[in-house]
This record gives C-alpha cells, sequence and structure tokens, in this order.
C-alpha cells in the first residue's frame, strides 16, 4: 500500500468535513479574558448572533458559564439558546482568553426528546396494562360470582315451579276423581249439571297450568325426557272428548275430535307428551272461539301421527305471529287468562319428540295448527307385564297405600266400583307388612310416603318374595321418576292427578281383565 494505514484519501476526507459541517453548523467564537469578542467563524444566524452587537453576544456567552470552573475545558451537552436553538456548547481556555464551539444539536435533542416521550408513553401504557389486566381479572370475578348467584336462583325457581306443580296434583286428583264419582251418582238437573261443568272447567284449567309450569322449568334446566310407549289413540281421544266436550257446550260452540287409524300396531310415543301438546292446543282453540266450533283430527298410518286442531275463533294477526310460541307472551290474546306458556310448551315438546308443528290462521275466520310426530323408538324397556286377552272378574283385593286420606278414601271407593275388595293402610311399615300378611291382588302405593318412599316398599316387597301387581302413584310425571320407580319393581306408573278412565283400564290390566 502506497498510504499510510488507516488514512482516507484527501477527496474523502473533503467529503466527510463537509457533510460534517453542513450537518452541526459550527460556529467558533474567540474572546478574551473580559469576554469580549475577538473573532467569530462559522454560521453566526444559525445561533441568533447575526446582527446583534458584539457585547450583547459576550455576555450571552458568558452567562452560559457562571458558575462553572473556567480554568479546565467545559463541555455542555444540550444549550438551549435564546432563540430557543439548542446547541451542544464547548469552552476551551487559554491564556489569550476563551474558544466557544457552537455545533447545532436540535436533531439529536428532538430525537432523544421523543425516545424519552416514547418511554414514558410505553412505562405509562405498561401501567395502565397492570390496571386494565387487574380490573379485568375483578369483572371476571364479579361475573362469575354473578353467574353462580343466577344459576343458584335459577335452581331454586325451577325447584319452586316443581315443587308448586308436584303439590298441585294431590289435591287435583282427589277433584277429579271425586267429581267423576259425583257426575256418576248425582241428580242431573241443570243446576247440578252446571255446577259441575263449571269445577270440571276450572279444575281442568288448573291442571293444565301447572302441567305447563312444571314443563316450563323442565325445559329451562335442558331436560329433554321421552318415556315412549304404546298409545291407545282411541281411549286418548274418548278422554279428551269427555274433557273439551263439555266445555265446547258451555260456550254454545260445536266441538268434534275424530280418529282415522291405519296403522296395525299402537303408535309408540310418550303419551304423557302427547295428552299435554293436545290439551294445550285444544285450550287455546276453545278459549278464543267466541262462535262456530273446533275440530280435531287425529291419523295414524303406521308409523307417524298426524294431529290437526282447527277452530273459527278470532285468529291470529300477522304482526304477532312470530312471538306466538314466546313463553309468557300474552300480546296476541288481550285480555285473555292464562301465564303465555301454552304454544310454547307445545313447540318445545313437539321438538322434543322430534316432530314438527306449524300452523295457518286468518284473523277473525280461525286458526289451524298441525302436529306430525314420528313413532319412537322404546328406550327403557315395557312396563306393562300383562297377559293379554283374561276375562275380567270380580272380587279381586286391593291394598291401597297412601298418607293423604281424601285420596285413599277416593281410590278406595273407584276401586270398589270396579268390583275390588279394598283394604286402606297410611305408612310403609304396615303395608309391607299386610302385603307379606295377606297378598293383594294388586297393591296401589304412593312415592311420597312418611319415613320411608313408596319406591323403598316395592323394593323391600320384591326383595322378600312379594311377586303380586304393583301400581305406582306419584304427583312427579318425569321419566326419571317413572324409570326409578320401575327399576324398584313396579309393574305400572300413574301420575296424579288420575285419569279415571285410564286408571279403571290400568286395574283391569293388572289383574288381567
Amino acid at each position: 500500500m502506497n498510504a499510510r494505514e488507516g488514512s482516507f484519501p484527501p477527496e474523502i476526507e473533503n467529503l466527510v468535513a463537509r457533510l460534517l459541517i453542513d450537518k452541526a453548523r459550527p460556529l467558533v467564537v474567540c474572546c478574551d479574558r473580559d469576554w469580549r469578542i475577538v473573532d467569530v467563524h462559522g454560521d453566526v444566524t444559525a445561533f441568533g448572533c447575526d446582527g446583534a452587537d458584539d457585547g450583547d453576544c459576550a455576555t450571552e456567552f458568558e452567562e452560559l458559564f457562571l458558575g462553572l470552573p473556567l480554568d479546565e475545558p467545559v463541555d455542555l451537552p444540550f444549550v438551549q439558546l435564546k432563540t430557543g436553538r439548542v446547541a451542544h456548547v464547548s469552552l476551551v481556555p487559554s491564556d489569550a482568553g476563551y474558544t466557544i464551539v457552537f455545533l447545532d444539536a436540535q436533531l439529536e435533542h428532538d430525537r432523544q426528546r421523543v425516545q424519552q416521550q416514547l418511554g414514558n408513553e410505553a412505562a405509562l401504557a405498561g401501567q395502565q396494562k397492570t390496571r386494565a389486566i387487574q380490573q379485568l381479572r375483578e369483572i371476571r370475578g364479579e361475573l362469575e360470582q354473578q353467574r353462580t348467584r343466577l344459576q343458584e336462583a335459577n335452581a331454586l325457581k325451577n325447584a319452586l315451579i316443581a315443587t308448586l306443580s308436584h303439590d298441585f296434583r294431590t289435591p287435583l286428583t282427589s277433584i277429579f276423581g271425586y267429581l267423576h264419582l259425583l257426575e256418576q251418582h248425582v241428580d242431573r238437573d241443570d243446576d247440578t249439571q252446571l255446577s259441575l261443568r263449571a269445577i270440571r272447567r276450572n279444575a281442568t284449567y288448573l291442571l293444565t297450568l301447572s302441567e305447563n309450569l312444571l314443563e316450563y322449568g323442565r325445559s329451562e334446566s335442558g331436560a329433554i325426557l321421552l318415556n315412549p310407549e304404546g298409545i291407545e289413540l282411541q281411549a286418548l281421544v274418548d278422554d279428551l272428548d269427555a274433557m273439551f266436550r263439555p266445555l265446547a257446550s258451555d260456550l254454545g260452540l260445536a266441538f268434534l275430535i275424530e280418529l282415522e287409524d291405519r296403522g296395525e300396531q299402537r303408535p309408540i310415543l310418550d303419551e304423557t307428551r302427547v295428552r299435554q301438546v293436545l290439551v294445550n292446543l285444544l285450550s287455546n282453540a276453545v278459549r278464543y272461539t267466541a262462535r262456530g266450533g273446533v275440530v280435531a283430527r287425529l291419523a295414524w298410518h303406521g308409523d307417524v301421527l298426524e294431529v290437526e286442531v282447527r277452530d273459527t275463533g278470532i285468529g291470529i294477526p300477522e304482526e304477532f305471529r312470530e312471538r306466538i310460541f314466546v313463553p309468557f307472551n300474552r300480546g296476541v290474546r288481550n285480555g285473555s287468562k292464562g301465564a303465555g306458556l301454552g304454544l310454547s310448551i307445545v313447540k318445545r315438546l313437539v321438538e322434543q319428540m322430534r316432530g314438527e308443528l306449524t300452523f295457518t290462521s286468518v284473523t277473525g275466520q280461525g286458526t289451524c295448527f298441525r302436529v306430525v310426530l314420528p313413532t319412537l323408538r322404546r328406550e327403557n324397556g315395557d312396563a306393562d307385564r300383562v297377559a293379554e286377552g283374561a276375562a275380567w272378574m270380580h272380587s279381586h283385593s286391593a291394598l291401597v297405600v297412601d298418607d293423604d286420606p281424601d285420596v285413599a278414601q277416593l281410590l278406595e271407593m273407584l276401586l270398589v266400583d270396579i268390583g275390588f275388595r279394598v283394604r286402606v293402610v297410611h305408612d310403609a311399615d304396615t303395608a309391607i307388612t299386610e302385603a307379606l300378611a295377606n297378598p293383594p291382588d294388586v297393591l296401589l302405593v304412593d312415592v311420597e310416603l312418611p319415613r320411608l318412599s313408596g319406591n323403598t316398599v316395592v323394593f323391600r316387597l320384591r326383595a322378600q318374595g312379594y311377586r303380586g301387581r304393583i301400581v305406582t302413584l306419584s304427583a312427579t310425571p318425569t321419566a326419571e321418576a317413572r324409570a326409578a320407580a320401575i327399576a324398584a319393581g313396579t309393574d305400572h306408573y300413574l301420575t296424579k292427578p288420575l285419569n279415571i278412565e285410564q286408571f279403571v283400564r290400568i286395574m283391569r290390566r293388572a289383574v288381567g281383565g
């Protein structure tokens, strides 16, 4: 190499020098010991000395270094001049005076200030983030507590609904049972019949309300409770006709319910749910029809059950049709009584049974609801272990176990009326003793008994060899309750309030009649 190592060519050094000078815009001021300006080199305009009195500038320079030792070099990185400009100022003392070097530091000052601001903002953002995270944790904790409280409140609500519905059933059993006996035995004069119809009408309304409240509580908890079993459609139609024809007659309405049965086998459906769907549709049809009548048709084609309920009532206005299946919605029927649960329960039950629900309506002319229900697969086994075809025989014995004296007396009267010899006991221990000592042909036992449940009575009797027919009575119409009774060993499970016709059929089956 010809050039000395580490040196640059002159042209490069000149280029670098020009670039530095252009960027720093240096100003060199030489002063004597009395701070009088002796010489100036560089850009005087950049630092506010252009056109100013030399004495003023010298005084300003001296003020920059007040209080500092001047016998050694002084370096001030960022100095804001009176002009507002920021400069890097250095002082070099000598025997003759002072040499002051000004370099433009505005860009560097601004850059560092921006960095510092960004750092401050980042720190502030970090603090805010920490606070936000803490607040989110607190909010999440509060929401979790609220969710827990809501779950507890919802559970209490559902328990209350279930309890109210359960407690409705026992007195309704007495009402319907004794009403049936009155209708069979009292004089059929006009006043008596009007009174009995009023009782049946209001008891039916209470039963429908109770069923809907219980179903609403179950639907809120997400439970899907299906109990597939063979349905006797003609018996169901007869029951509904007996329930609604008097109500329609009292209102001056025509009422017709008919069955078209093309199937060779009974449909396998949840009879309780099907009955509840029909009761709600027929209740609405009768209640909201002022003139004309109500026609219901059931058709069984071997794989599906088709239901049509048509009325000549007030119809459903177009603006209300999207809301009729919303629970507690009563906007469609201004001034009507009821909880507004009927159609929402119908829709939910049909969906649970994997069916379809549609309707058409013309305001002022009437409404037609259509339900299509496919047959269900039997999932829980058949509890009807009954010998079919045997002849009916009188003088069979029955043991009734119920702690409610009104219900016990009602059952006794119904059983005597169809030919049973009846014994009645009111507690579990006596029931077990009586059933083993003198086995009846049929044991009727209520689930809710003092000390021991009816299911426990059934289980203990089966464990000790009792082989007679057992019918369990309960005010809880759920699949779980029925399954528990079947598991304990019962043959039939009936829910309160009793359907008298169904009760008679079951009792005849139980003894082979």
